[in-house]
């Protein structure tokens, strides 16, 4: 069994993802790596030259993927819930916690990413802030209907986010399955 993150861009799923492997002594793999490796490229550079659709086929070759690997925790692309079977493929892999962060915080970290160069593509070409705004309209009833947990991370560092989905796990009776395999 994995335990899969899901949430918007920049929410800290690969961040927490890596801690909480660790703490469980599980695996650790990401979709968007995932899909970065096969292509041999940056997910900005797909979307670049071939195109988001592309990019979302990619994505959902690397949540199939995700059937032959072990037990594992899963930091998952923003976008992966838009897909209906993405979201029926991910649940039969695991437990799905979706990282719920608020609006500035992600468009912070976001800006600091573009600073950076981050890998990270636009959507649009319009305002980041709007962007994201209109985005998260779409997506949060995905997320919240694929989610078997949710956890809000406002005001709260990646080791108490972690420790809040372990816990969650105990409680749900999760961790002993993911212990199993």
């Amino acid at each position: 069994m994995n335990v899969i993150l899901i949430g918007y861009r920049a929410t800290g799923k690969s961040t927490i993802g890596r801690i909480l492997a660790r703490r469980l002594t599980a695996g650790f793999c990401d979709t968007d790596a995932i899909v970065e490796k096969t292509a041999g490229k940056p997910i900005k550079e797909i979307v670049a030259e071939e195109g988001w659709d592309s990019f979302r086929a990619m994505e959902k070759d690397a949540v199939r993927s995700l059937e032959r690997k072990g037990a594992c925790v899963v930091a998952t692309g923003g976008g992966v819930v838009l897909d209906r079977e993405n979201i029926e493929l991910l649940k039969r892999a695991g437990v799905v916690i979706w990282l719920k962060a608020p609006l500035q915080d992600i468009v912070d970290r976001l800006k600091r990413d573009a600073q950076t160069k981050a890998a990270r593509p636009q959507f649009t070409a319009g305002n980041l802030l709007q962007e994201t705004i209109d985005i998260l309209r779409q997506r949060l009833p995905l997320y919240e209907s694929a989610a078997d947990y949710t956890v809000d991370t406002f005001a709260k560092n990646p080791e108490q986010v972690t420790e809040e989905i372990y816990q969650y796990l105990i409680k749900s009776g999760n961790l002993d399955k993911i212990n199993k395999n």
